[in-house]
């Protein structure tokens, strides 16, 4: 392992939890925004595409905590192996997090 791992670990670990809070605001902003619909001038396709946008959000917010506890994990019991987990999960949440971000700014907002 790098001399620089526990300093990339404790980054991640920021950077994820940080990121699983920003993710939670934006689902919650989503659903917020369906619960502002008339259900009688606003069609069920519309009302169910929002809440399906908002559920979405759940994947890269539950990667970052699933990357969050690996890094956890990794200052508690240092592995190679939990060092490439976390640092590859990492960049997964980054580019879950643009496409989900890039599809709710394109597409529903």
């Amino acid at each position: 392992m790098p001399e620089y791992s526990k300093d990339t670990i404790i980054a991640v670990f920021g950077a994820a939890v940080g990121l699983a809070g920003l993710l939670l605001v934006v689902s919650g902003f989503v659903f917020s925004q369906v619960n502002t619909f008339l259900p009688e001038n606003t069609d069920n396709e519309t009302i169910k595409k929002y809440e399906t946008a908002g559920k979405l959000g759940l994947i890269p917010f539950l990667i970052a905590l699933s990357d969050a506890g690996i890094c956890l994990w990794w200052l508690l019991h240092s592995s190679p192996c939990l060092f490439s987990t976390a640092t590859w999960g990492f960049f997964l949440l980054l580019l879950l997090t643009a496409a989900y971000g890039s599809v709710l700014i394109l597409r529903y907002l």
